[in-house]
């Protein structure tokens, strides 16, 4: 019989200063502060993929998520964490882009938020998702503000709107967004 080994993750104070690792259980049970992220993929297209989780998931089952969501292992960086994720939940492996960071409380986390743009077809990992979809970022805005949703996806969604006004404002049709 093997052993299963433990997901351990970074435990971090407020600034995502290293205090130690910990153990994903004890994170979630004990309501510590540690390491995860999202990633949004986004065609060329300006269509972005918004995932629905499984009933498989412990927490916010059935829920609206973003493309890719994760946990980073002890021993991976943020972007090492959002890669590995990013293949294997959705088999893409492109560039990957970081455009911010926030505190989120239920579960405590520090969650980095990436942009991978790309016009691979992803390949969506049915054990984390029940149903995956490129909507436009106003159909996206649509389901983020009115349907159930992870409640971190709405937090990380403020990053992306924040990041594609500046930088792609002449590309994407994001004139009816209230972020």
């Amino acid at each position: 019989m093997g052993v299963i080994l433990e997901e351990m993750l970074y435990h971090v104070n407020e600034k995502d200063e290293v205090l130690g690792k910990i153990s994903r259980n004890k994170a979630h049970s004990k309501r510590i502060l540690h390491r995860a992220g999202m990633v949004f993929l986004m065609s060329s297209g300006g269509k972005v993929l918004i995932n629905k989780r499984s009933s498989k998931h412990e927490i916010h089952p059935f829920c609206y998520d973003s493309s890719v969501s994760f946990h980073v292992k002890y021993g991976e960086s943020y972007e090492d964490s959002a890669k590995r994720e990013t293949e294997e939940e959705l088999k893409i492996k492109a560039p990957l882009k970081f455009i911010g960071k926030f505190i989120h409380r239920d579960p405590p986390q520090i969650v980095s938020v990436f942009i991978c743009l790309t016009d691979d077809n992803p390949i969506i990992n049915s054990e984390e998702f029940s149903d995956g979809k490129f909507y436009s970022v106003n159909e996206a805005e649509k389901i983020i503000l009115n349907e159930k949703t992870t409640p971190w996806l709405r937090e990380g969604w403020k990053i992306l709107i924040k990041h594609l006004k500046t930088n792609y404002k002449n590309n994407l049709s994001l004139s009816n967004s209230n972020h």
